[in-house]
């Protein structure tokens, strides 16, 4: 026993041990930045598989996003290696709505079978733009707007009052969406967890495919009322909870994440423990005590404990001031050209911006970093995600697991401009579809196949069904799903970068999981974060938005942009907070230099960026205005 302590117990600090150890009732980690979270649930693992023989089959460790996910997991792997222990489940909790949804399908007569999540571009490219057309809507975003608004009251649970759908904005919406999901049988990414809360509260047949007896979640406070829902549903199934988490470092204040779930957990489950991790292993002292002064602004945070550790240096923290955002690019390009000159690694130094729309921010600190010789890397959301190349890999893999996938289908016949089809097919199809009440793939198949139907388009559409049918049958004799990526990629895309980052993306995926099958690595992809998570480059410096920036750490960071114009912008109230706490974490984010910058004025395109776009005229952001932060107004 007490060489399992010692494995358990290694270099921990007293304040982790007692969370590590900790069994018998339901309890709340508060943990700031850096203070060792990852690492506390890592060893709570191993405390509970091997000190108190818990079945690791009878354990689940939900996180936000599916790298958090993947990170604890080889951790969790590495600590067990020696012990010949199996892993315990860790997941998304979209990908364990998923997975318990999967398990029920044969109970569930709510959602489309078999289920099918649309991801991002295809709610975007497909779904909203046919719903425009059907409801003779003006623009694109008024139905981005109605499905808003339905992923809002599915994570507010606003969907179970009385009387919603007379409330909706648009009820014939709901009718138009309904029959979108019939033909081409999909689902909203957004749906996902509301279904699984939903049949949890009113099914008495849905099963859970294990019994969880230790369910640990990390980043509690970025769930939402329905996440939270589900989460109580699982506790009185005979779960032990185990939540991490700071109401510092809520931000998703746009998917209705609220501090308050970590806040009142102890009100939630009664004779719950409260634990605090204590010592910050990442910021020195200054950056921290910077950074904590905008985290106490807030009246109702939690008091925590964080200290930096007893070795930490001072650091440095400085505000420079700008004219505009040319000096404001082209001295802070100086400085990092003089920091990498003093031997700090590129990629060690991050530039964080609020938002960067159309890159109008990033852009003249790049050409600025550029004009110095310095390699940069400009992290967007959406760069794979909308190459067209992209969506039909993707959509051959999905045809791989399915050949009746509706939206895989309707995907190649939107993007491949080689087939000579376009929106009037596409038109014609649906109607067809419609008319004899059959989903998009059978009504596709059936004009290929039968002369008489469709006849106008029915040549092109059996030659483009035909090629992709022997490609798929071609593939699918490839067993080692590794090969297959790599002969799909290399069929499908064009030479040069983007083509190794679709490879390495999903070849990634495929190594991370412990059936690696093509079929494993779609339920991943529909249940990540609606775009690619996409990881910082090597040997360079890289351009990030603030939320982007979350769960990263660097030497040396950026803050530009911190104007109230942007910080808080126009948020008011609740989501004011949020903004708050989001600065809070990108200060968190350094390590030992902060450099934070606003300007005086922006003038050109960037005027119009901001809460009083078309003014030049900009300001310190207010919570920084009152701070001890030394303030340097560069001429």
């Amino acid at each position: 026993m007490d060489d399992i302590k010692k494995i358990i117990h290694g270099y921990a600090t007293s304040d982790q041990i007692e969370a590590i150890d900790h069994i018998g009732s339901h309890a709340r980690l508060l943990a700031g930045p850096g203070t060792g979270k990852t690492k506390t649930l890592t060893l709570r693992v191993l405390s509970l598989i091997l000190q108190h023989n818990v079945d690791p089959e009878s354990i689940l460790l939900l996180t936000f996003t599916r790298l958090a996910a993947t990170q604890l997991k080889d951790e969790i792997k590495k600590a067990l290696e020696s012990s010949k222990k199996t892993i315990p489940q860790v997941s998304t909790l979209h990908s364990f709505a998923l997975r318990q949804i999967l398990h029920n399908s044969s109970r569930i007569n709510t959602l489309p079978s078999p289920i099918r999540i649309a991801d991002k571009w295809e709610e975007r490219y497909i779904i909203q733009k046919d719903l425009k057309k059907v409801l003779s809507l003006k623009k694109i975003g008024d139905v981005q707007n109605l499905i808003n608004q339905l992923s809002t009251d599915w994570e507010t649970l606003r969907i179970d009052e009385i009387g919603w759908e007379k409330q909706f904005p648009n009820p014939a919406f709901l009718g138009a969406w309904q029959s979108h999901k019939e033909q081409y049988g999909e689902t909203l990414r957004a749906e996902l967890v509301y279904q699984l809360k939903k049949q949890l509260n009113q099914s008495r047949d849905f099963q859970l495919d294990k019994e969880y007896k230790h369910i640990l979640i990390d980043e509690y406070q970025d769930l939402n009322a329905c996440d939270l829902a589900i989460v109580n549903e699982l506790a009185k199934r005979g779960a032990e909870l185990f939540v991490a988490g700071d109401d510092d470092q809520s931000i998703y204040g746009f998917r209705f994440a609220t501090p308050e779930g970590i806040r009142n957990f102890g009100q939630i489950y009664q004779d719950s423990k409260k634990l605090a991790l204590e010592i910050c292993f990442r910021c020195d002292k200054l950056i921290l005590r910077s950074a904590e002064f905008v985290a106490s602004l807030d009246p109702k945070r939690l008091p925590k404990p964080t200290r930096p550790k007893d070795q930490a240096e001072d650091g440095e923290v400085l505000i420079f001031g700008f004219k505009d955002q040319n000096h404001e690019a082209e001295i802070i390009a100086k400085k990092i050209k003089s920091l990498i000159a003093k031997d700090i690694k590129p990629d060690q130094i991050t530039i964080l911006l609020r938002s960067d729309r159309n890159a109008s921010l990033s852009k003249p600190i790049i050409e600025a970093l550029k004009k110095q010789s310095v390699d940069v890397s400009l992290t967007t959301d959406s760069e794979l995600e909308n190459n067209n190349e992209y969506r039909i890999v993707l959509s051959v893999i999905r045809l791989l697991v399915d050949q009746n996938d509706c939206l895989a289908w309707r995907t190649l016949l939107q993007v491949d401009k080689t087939n000579g089809l376009g929106d009037k097919c596409i038109k014609n199809i649906w109607n067809y579809a419609q008319s004899k009440g059959i989903r998009f793939s059978v009504a596709l198949q059936k004009i290929a196949e039968f002369p008489n139907e469709l006849q106008k388009f029915r040549q092109k559409i059996a030659k483009f069904v035909s090629e992709k049918n022997t490609a798929i049958v071609g593939l699918k004799a490839i067993q080692n799903p590794i090969e297959a990526i790599t002969a799909i990629v290399d069929k499908f895309m064009s030479e040069g970068e983007i083509k190794e980052q679709v490879k390495k993306y999903f070849i990634g995926i495929l190594e991370s999981q412990e059936k690696a099958d093509l079929e494993s690595l779609i339920k991943i992809v529909s249940t990540s974060s609606g775009y690619i998570e996409q990881e910082t480059k090597e040997n360079a410096v890289n351009i990030l938005t603030m939320h982007q920036a979350k769960g990263l750490s660097f030497d040396v960071c950026f803050i530009v942009g911190a104007e109230d114009e942007y910080i808080p912008g126009r948020n008011t109230g609740d989501k004011e907070g949020d903004e708050r706490r989001l600065l809070y974490v990108s200060m968190t984010r350094a390590r030992h230099k902060l450099f934070i910058s606003y300007c005086n004025k922006r003038i050109g395109l960037q005027r119009h960026s901001g809460s009083n776009s078309g003014t030049e005229k900009r300001t310190l952001t207010r919570f920084l205005r009152d701070s001890k932060i030394p303030i340097e107004q560069v001429e």
